[in-house]
């Protein structure tokens, strides 16, 4: 009779070691869930902040290729849509403004070559920039 006591006394302990052990499993894996969330909720914030940046150089690599295009069909510069597009765009050709001659395709047709490498890097920041935000705001689950 002793044996069974001692043996019930010990299946008692063991489940509540069991019990334990559950309790504790479950409080860990909820934190880790938790964990798990607010990390997915900051990456996607930082992934929009990511995307407008992306937008934001899209916008201006359009804007480029526009003036690149009217350029090379020659418009006339005294249009107004033309000279908007041609002001809008002034500031972000200057850098490289004076980096080589642009040629002249026939009348007044131009090959933007500095243009199409402001284009080349700005995309390359663009890139750069998102790939900074992300690297260093974002969080690991």
């Amino acid at each position: 009779m002793a044996g069974n006591e001692l043996r019930n006394q010990e299946l008692s302990r063991h489940e509540e070691q069991v019990d334990r052990n559950i309790e504790h499993n479950q409080a860990v894996n909820l934190g880790e869930k938790r964990r798990g969330v607010a990390a997915a909720n900051q990456n996607s914030t930082i992934a929009r902040i990511v995307n407008i940046v992306y937008f934001l150089f899209g916008a201006l690599e359009l804007l480029l290729a526009v003036r690149v295009i009217l350029y090379l069909i020659g418009v006339n510069a005294e249009n107004g849509f033309a000279s908007f597009i041609y002001g809008l765009s002034a500031p972000f050709v200057a850098l490289f403004a004076s980096l080589l001659q642009n040629p002249t395709l026939g009348g007044t047709s131009v090959l933007e070559i500095t243009t199409l490498i402001a284009m080349l890097v700005y995309a390359i920041l663009a890139w750069l920039v998102g790939r900074v935000i992300w690297l260093t705001l974002s969080r690991s689950r």
